[in-house]
């Protein structure tokens, strides 16, 4: 049986954030780190959504039990305590009872879980950058990725059984700095054409 979706950074199960550790620990701008944070989240809510589905579990459950903590411990329990899941109850208890408020909180808890992990990760290997350092770019980041996160909110509140992804043209706006595009304006004596 395959091991759920996992938020913990140094699992095998959860490589897709990988690239954004990456990129961070790279010292990318915001800009090449939001895409990869994006993309993580879509495709991480979109598998742990099937996961939860194929326990019996759907988010309109988790949306319709969020103010009764029994049900939705019940829930919980149902999707083996998945981490994802776990992640929603915490947010379903912290946040106001609107079913977009709810969500927005999930996929903040999300960010928030791999955002630090993120920081601590890099701040032991990197000596020139400080938890806060990171933090701060972190927070930068995910100012970029808040419209995604609006879009993901909008569309499972609307309807739960949304599968996450991307719009249409987005991946190609954020991933357009292609190594092959970004060489093609330098000279073979490294200096950049316009």
């Amino acid at each position: 049986m395959a091991e759920n979706e996992s938020l913990d950074l140094g699992s095998s199960y959860a490589k897709r954030w990988d690239a954004a550790f990456t990129a961070v620990q790279n010292g990318d701008p915001c800009e090449k780190v939001a895409p990869k944070v994006s993309k993580a989240l879509y495709s991480g809510l979109r598998r742990a959504l099937k996961q939860f589905q194929e326990k019996g579990v759907t988010l309109a459950d988790l949306l319709n039990a969020r103010d009764s903590r029994q049900r939705l411990r019940q829930l919980i329990r149902q999707t083996g305590g998945h981490q994802y899941a776990q992640l929603f109850e915490a947010a379903a208890h912290a946040s106001a009872p609107t079913a977009k408020d709810c969500l927005r909180g999930w996929l903040e808890a999300i960010l928030d879980k791999v955002s630090d992990q993120i920081n601590l990760r890099v701040s032991e290997t990197d000596d020139s950058r400080t938890f806060f350092d990171l933090k701060k770019h972190m927070d930068e980041v995910r100012e970029i990725v808040a419209a995604d996160v609006e879009h993901i909110v909008s569309n499972l509140a609307s309807n739960p059984d949304w599968r996450p992804q991307r719009k249409p043209g987005k991946a190609k706006a954020h991933d357009a700095a292609s190594p092959t595009a970004e060489l093609m304006g330098i000279s073979l004596l490294g200096v950049k054409q316009p």
